[in-house]
């Protein structure tokens, strides 16, 4: 299983950079929120799996078997791991608790991810699904599913993602955002040699919709595949458009394959550059 932290959530910085010159929407940091902890998911799981997970906790990680009672106290930072591998699919807890937990990328958490998969991410035909219970990252309930589903290679003997998030939010202020995002994820560059991450590139096109439930909202598409390129920051090239409800369409441009950290954004004609 592999994630790639992207979406309209990488634009949050231009945006709200901007909002003084354009308008007071929120949108771009909303979405950042729901997308990363979305996104996060499939890294948390990750972690779990190869016994790598410090970024996402603090204290101890505690694996167990279903029926199994933890090894240690459950203290508000002990994280505990359930693997059923008997199942069909295979089930992956990751168990916060039911308080917040400091967590070592400075955000917390509590509540319950649970993961289901049907093989390996590699191949062709898995299906891999995050579910919540209770879950929350900064106090920001996250409900919902997501889906990736391996799709075999594209016509350019590529690897290709379907990831397919159906979710809700409910922020700190009440207001409940439901969102809806559908991409496709292509590994087009590094998958030959997948122990070597470094040299991967990820081209990723879709779209986004979200409703408040206090109005508005706000949706978003990919008019050129946004090119992630691991060991670079920041998207190296792609098109982006983002559209507040009853707002102009913010288009975010990442460039033309360099990793410089430029990129430009243009609303109502006006086009500003800016600089990760």
């Amino acid at each position: 299983m592999k994630s790639i932290y992207l979406f309209v959530g990488i634009s949050m910085l231009a945006l709200t950079s901007c909002k003084k010159k354009w308008d007071n929407d929120q949108s771009a940091l909303v979405n950042l929120k729901i997308e990363n902890a979305f996104d996060e998911m499939t890294n948390i799981s990750d972690q779990a799996i190869t016994g790598t997970m410090v970024y996402y906790k603090s204290g101890e990680v505690v694996t167990t078997k279903p029926g199994e009672k933890p090894v240690l106290p459950k203290t508000p930072c002990n994280v505990i791991i359930t693997l059923d591998t008997t199942s069909i699919p295979k089930v992956l807890t990751v168990d916060y608790g039911t308080t917040n937990c400091d967590c070592n990328d400075g955000k917390t958490r509590r509540g319950k991810i649970i993961t289901t998969f049907t093989g390996a991410y590699l191949a062709p035909g898995t299906v891999i699904t995050h579910t919540t219970d209770n879950y929350y990252v900064n106090d920001i309930e996250i409900d919902g599913s997501k889906t990736v589903t391996n799709m075999g290679l594209n016509n350019n003997g590529q690897p290709y993602f379907n990831v397919e998030i159906d979710g809700q939010a409910t922020l700190t202020s009440g207001t409940v955002v439901d969102y809806i995002s559908s991409r496709v994820r292509t590994w087009s560059s590094g998958y030959t040699t997948p122990l070597y991450r470094m040299d991967d590139v990820y081209d990723i096109s879709g779209a986004a919709n979200a409703v408040y439930s206090t109005g508005g909202g706000y949706s978003a598409n990919t008019s050129s595949p946004i090119r992630v390129q691991v060991g670079c920051s920041f998207p190296t090239q792609g098109i982006l458009e983002m559209t507040p409800v009853n707002k102009p369409t913010r288009t975010i441009n990442y460039g033309d394959g360099n990793c410089d950290s430029q990129f430009t954004v243009t609303v109502n004609g006006n086009t500003y550059n800016f600089s990760w």
